[in-house]
């Protein structure tokens, strides 16, 4: 019920409750901030989307860090990764993102994903992939829930 109130109903005060408990991130990265962030994308929708699950958790840590903020990857795909089975998640992540061709360099950057929900980590670890392979010193994911799975 909680899940399906921050995820589909955008309930932002919920949202905003969430991520009250950003303290012990901010302490574990003091001094090694995260120098760009991203958010992962949940649907193939050209443009900005109105509202964003983690919104409110990345816009915290960015005023705080100070980090620029990178364009969001881009799904590629029109199947949902939750419609996916546990084990076919991670073949779907490998062709569900592209990150946009004006962000290719992240030379030596610690770069910071955020996203709305923890499943199987498959998003996550793929996305994070593709940043060390374009040069990332380091990945960071934060996450506003975490999620039981299949």
């Amino acid at each position: 019920m909680l899940f399906h109130d921050c995820k589909f109903q955008n309930d932002e005060l919920l949202t905003r409750y969430l991520s009250l408990g950003l303290n012990q991130v901010v302490k574990h990265w003091e001094g090694m901030g995260p120098d760009v962030g991203t958010l992962v994308p949940s649907s193939r929708k050209k443009g900005i989307r109105s509202y964003h699950p983690a919104f409110h958790l990345f816009q915290r840590l960015q005023r705080h860090f100070g980090f620029w903020i990178a364009a969001s990857p881009q799904k590629l795909s029109q199947e949902k990764q939750s419609e996916q089975s546990f084990e076919n998640r991670f073949f779907h992540a490998k062709k569900a993102f592209e990150i946009p061709k004006s962000d290719r360099s992240f030379g030596g950057l610690h770069v910071l994903i955020v996203d709305d929900i923890f499943t199987t980590g498959a998003s996550l670890n793929e996305l994070s992939r593709m940043y060390l392979e374009r040069g990332a010193s380091r990945v960071s994911c934060v996450v506003l829930m975490l999620s039981e799975g299949d």
